[in-house]
């Protein structure tokens, strides 16, 4: 999979990983109940055996859930931060007011206003 980073979402995390220095800062993909697929920040989260690595910048590791992977592989798909504090995350970027984001990078085959944004 192909995964890119915004530079506004670059930004956050390094100011959240100057932050935690010594933490052990993930972003897990998964079939959360409250934000579904959204990027979920967490400090100190024990990937499991099944989660597998998409990307890392900033030195946090970008992983998706097993039940997941299978739906974003190989689609290019790029991270990035949006106004908002979203369904009840507990991610750690929500105290500031914004969200992280996962967007595909393809263009919809649609019709206009469906399907993901392109780059």
């Amino acid at each position: 999979m192909e995964l890119r980073f915004t530079e506004k979402a670059r930004a956050l995390l390094a100011e959240i990983r100057a932050e935690n220095p010594s933490d052990i800062l993930v972003i897990l993909i998964g079939g959360g109940c409250c934000e579904n697929t959204a990027p979920i920040l967490m400090k100190n989260f024990r990937v499991g055996v099944s989660d597998r690595l998409l990307g890392e910048t900033e030195g946090i590791g970008v992983y998706a859930s097993a039940e997941v992977y299978p739906l974003i592989e190989g689609t290019p798909s790029v991270i990035d931060v949006t106004d908002g504090r979203g369904a009840g995350s507990f991610s750690l970027e929500i105290r500031r007011g914004v969200r992280l984001t996962l967007r595909s990078l393809l263009k919809s085959s649609g019709p206009p206003g469906r399907g993901p944004s392109p780059s």
